[in-house]
């Protein structure tokens, strides 16, 4: 029974780790807005940015004109090397013409992202 029921267990985490809703998928280079925008960069098995998956979601649940991105550096290597990315996870705030106005190191709680979205213009309410 066991030897079942750790595979299964171990199956339905990777199924549901990383649901961020309806949060697209993207590499840095297809990002292409005249609007503020969020970047949260992760990594498939960081436990740190999983654990941010649900915070985003409901976020974007709740503010669904707010454009927030993710980009998975498993997906994105070049894209992460060329974006200075060294550290994860990481959340980028962009201004309307695409420029880089604040980042954010490490896990941060969906309380400290909202006042970041609208501290940098890109909460939509």
């Amino acid at each position: 029974m066991k030897k079942i029921f750790l595979p299964l267990i171990l199956a339905t985490l990777v199924l549901f780790a990383y649901d961020f809703g309806n949060i697209p998928e993207k590499k840095f280079n297809e990002i292409k807005t005249d609007k503020p925008h969020m970047v949260m960069v992760g990594k498939t098995h960081c436990i740190w940015c999983e654990s941010m998956a649900p915070a985003l979601k409901e976020i974007n649940e709740e503010y669904p004109e707010t454009t927030i991105y993710y980009i998975n550096t498993d997906h994105d290597v070049l894209g992460a090397i060329n974006n200075n990315i060294v550290e994860l996870p990481v959340q980028i705030f962009y201004d309307a013409e695409g420029k880089e106005v604040f980042r954010n190191l490490g896990y941060i709680n969906k309380e400290k992202i909202l006042a970041y979205l609208e501290e940098y213009n890109v909460l939509v309410k």
